[in-house]
């Protein structure tokens, strides 16, 4: 990702504060002292009649998730409360795999969009389809739920796998992506309930897209992401195919290409396992 915007223990601004309970306390230390968990935005209210800060909200990146369980969240929301009277803060967090879902959960806790989306140089960019969709995620509050997310960053490098040497950072494969299942618990007529949605990262380039698909079911979802990011297996529409009709159908079986029977369109898949070494990395 990037360097951090500010450090995460500065970022939370608890001093001289006492946790409201151990399980606030328990929360702050998984995130006041890890350097490897990066502010990417923040937005701090305070008290109408004071200097003094009531809230915060924090979108941050967690680099210690890339030695976790594979497939990990690797951004999370942050909201810091603090009971000025009392002398106390309470601290909750949600884990996203990526940044407009924890965007959403702070949003549905107060916080303004605009505030909290990351804008430092360093980061990745993306183009305008991957920032409205970004948007209207962060704002669609509790329309999806979300069923399962996967987050790779995997590098590999198939030469030195061989028993060449370490390739040079252009040589070597890097596979960062995210995908998430949701199911639209609002439908609207003509789209498919179930939506993948899929972050690629251009590690070398330093640009990402965001982009959604459409699914009668999870099975379907599910089965897409097994080949996800291959050029050969696009993101499907999200509108529902019209039903086909009784005439198209009789000309589709009376076609040429209907008589060639299923082999003229049967496309051979050969699954291959490269040699290569994986290794994680942030």
């Amino acid at each position: 990702m990037t360097e951090p915007l500010l450090a995460i223990d500065e970022a939370l601004k608890v001093e001289e504060l006492e946790a409201h309970t151990e399980e606030d306390r328990r929360r702050w230390w998984e995130f006041a002292y890890e350097r490897n968990i990066g502010v990417l935005a923040a937005q701090h209210t305070a008290n109408p009649h004071t200097p003094l800060l009531t809230d915060s909200y924090l979108v941050v990146h967690d680099g210690t998730m890339t030695w976790d369980i594979p497939g990990s969240d690797q951004l999370a929301g942050i909201h810091v409360q603090r009971d000025l009277g009392a002398g106390t803060f309470r601290l909750e967090y949600e884990r996203a795999p990526i940044v407009a879902l924890a965007q959403n959960w702070l949003v549905s806790r107060g916080a303004d969009l605009d505030q909290v989306t990351p804008r430092d140089e360093g980061l990745p960019t993306t183009d305008q389809p991957s920032r409205d969709l970004e948007r209207r995620l962060a704002l669609t509050g509790d329309r999806y739920w979300f069923a399962n997310s996967y987050t790779s960053d995997v590098v590999l490098d198939p030469a030195h796998a061989a028993g060449g040497p370490p390739s040079a950072n252009e040589d070597l494969i890097y596979d960062f992506s995210t995908w998430i299942i949701a199911e639209d618990q609002r439908p609207e007529p003509g789209l498919h309930p179930v939506r993948v949605f899929f972050e690629d990262v251009d590690y070398l380039a330093r640009t990402y897209t965001l982009r959604e698909g459409g699914f009668p079911d999870r099975d379907a979802a599910y089965e897409w992401t097994r080949r996800a990011g291959d050029p050969d297996n696009p993101l499907p529409p999200v509108e529902v195919a019209p039903a086909s009709s009784p005439r198209s159908a009789a000309a589709r079986a009376t076609s040429p290409s209907a008589a060639a029977g299923p082999a003229a369109s049967a496309v051979a898949v050969s699954p291959h396992s490269p040699d290569t070494t994986a290794t994680r990395t942030r």
